[in-house]
């Protein structure tokens, strides 16, 4: 297992960046694969991926099937609009642990991606509720780092993990065996990565 996509968000004002790295064979940074912007406050989801941070050139993107549906997928489609990939929440899973499916264009399940420590995850969800100390709990929390681990939904084996890799700033690194990043378009796992950021408290 070894890093292949670095993801780096930048906050503006009105949008969140992300800057999609490839990485090279020894596991270093190398070229800037995608430039991705969010708009804050849309109705409808929708992440444009462009070929370089001038935004010049449109060359994917990920948008939400439907509006304001917690049980919704997200469609992962080309330029011209041609189905990549899919990924949704899973709603009652994530109620305790964050879980996401990817899917390939077809439909058939590929990864499934889940927040690796439960009991973080529960801290997460319910310090808040504890009187008095709550508050503090919660400030604490921003500054731990949560990642994810991607299983293989055929055998539920681990094939990758998703890493916060520094305090202050969500920078991200995705490992990935040679046989998990084989399995779907790299557009799909730099979507399914920005998603984890962008769309994780939703």
């Amino acid at each position: 297992m070894r890093p292949r996509l670095f993801i780096e968000q930048k906050i503006t004002a009105f949008a969140n960046k992300y800057r999609v790295i490839g990485a090279s064979e020894t596991g270093e940074p190398v070229d800037l694969l995608a430039f991705a912007q969010q708009k804050r406050l849309a109705f409808k989801e929708k992440v444009t991926f462009y070929a370089d941070e001038k935004k010049r050139t449109a060359a994917f993107t990920f948008r939400a099937e439907k509006v304001m549906d917690v049980h919704g997928r997200y469609l992962v489609e080309d330029i011209n609009g041609a189905l990549i990939g899919v990924f949704r929440k899973e709603f009652k899973q994530s109620l305790l642990i964050s879980t996401w499916q990817v899917m390939d264009a077809e439909g058939n399940a590929v990864f499934t991606v889940r927040e690796s420590n439960a009991t973080l995850a529960a801290a997460r969800r319910f310090a808040g509720f504890i009187p008095f100390v709550g508050d503090l709990f919660e400030i604490i929390l921003l500054f731990l780092k949560y990642h994810f681990v991607f299983l293989d939904s055929a055998s539920d084996e681990v094939v990758g993990t998703y890493r916060k890799t520094t305090l202050l700033r969500d920078h991200y690194t995705l490992f990935m065996t040679d046989e998990g990043y084989g399995r779907t378009d790299w557009r799909v796992l730099a979507a399914m990565g920005v998603a984890l950021d962008a769309l994780q408290s939703r």
